[in-house]
């Protein structure tokens, strides 16, 4: 199975559907900072949309973006911990909830907006349940969109994978003891995947960086069927091993 990493491509004249959304998340954990290392941790690209902190006394506290300390930020995260889909991978800044804006133009039936944020019209729910494919949990938004433009959805991902163990990033010292931050070798240029952690799902967030999103060839045939989406495909390396 080929695998590829997919992005939104920004050029505008790539990119022929004009469209943009102008939205934000309903919930987030703050960032953290840790008084040890003095790490700082913030992430953009774990999003939940399905974890509804609607019934969570505590909730306004996770409306406005801001950084605590790491005590805090341990005593923030047990709180929404139940909330959370079943293995998410929850990290500091980590998004709840729908996205809550508008959307201006048509957006293509599948369509980012960013490397990290992937959504779908019904009609691609439709195209990608027809192909068999794995992993797609298409979860509402709270989008308004133009008159007569279908809803947009938002897959909601695993995060799953990892480098394979000849190109995989290697720490560097001890981790910290308070956060478990610790420092990494650089990833090679070329890389591929450890086949033994892939997950069974044809979309998914890489592991190791959770702001890539990962497809199976199988999901990018659909994807590439249904026209310009504006999104662009690199295939992952294969293994040396493989190479002619």
């Amino acid at each position: 199975m080929r695998y590829y990493t997919l992005r939104n491509v920004i050029d505008r004249e790539v990119n022929r559907r004009q469209w943009t959304i102008s939205a934000k998340r309903k919930w987030a954990l703050p960032g953290a900072a840790c008084g040890k290392c003095f790490a700082e941790w913030a992430t953009l690209s774990l999003n939940y949309p399905s974890a509804d902190l609607s019934t969570l006394p505590e909730q306004r506290e996770f409306v406005k973006a801001r950084q605590e300390s790491w005590s805090e930020y341990i005593r923030l995260h047990d709180l929404v911990h139940p909330f959370m889909p079943d293995g998410a991978l929850v990290r500091p800044g980590a998004g709840m909830g729908p996205l809550v804006g508008q959307v201006r133009g048509q957006p293509p039936p599948i369509a980012m907006d960013a490397p990290w944020n992937i959504f779908v019209q019904p009609a691609a729910v439709e195209a990608l349940s027809a192909a068999r494919l794995r992993g797609i949990k298409p979860v509402s938004t709270a989008l308004k969109m133009a008159p007569g433009a279908p809803p947009l959805l938002e897959l909601e991902l695993l995060v799953a994978g990892d480098y394979a163990a000849e190109c995989r990033p290697m720490p560097v010292g001890e981790p910290c003891p308070v956060c478990g931050s610790q420092e990494m070798t650089l990833a090679p240029t070329r890389w591929w995947l450890d086949a033994a952690t892939l997950p069974d799902a044809d979309v998914f967030r890489f592991r190791p960086g959770p702001g890539h999103i990962i497809a199976s060839e199988r999901f990018v045939g659909v994807l590439q069927g249904l026209g310009d989406t504006g999104i662009q495909v690199t295939e992952i390396s294969a293994p040396t091993s493989e190479l002619p």
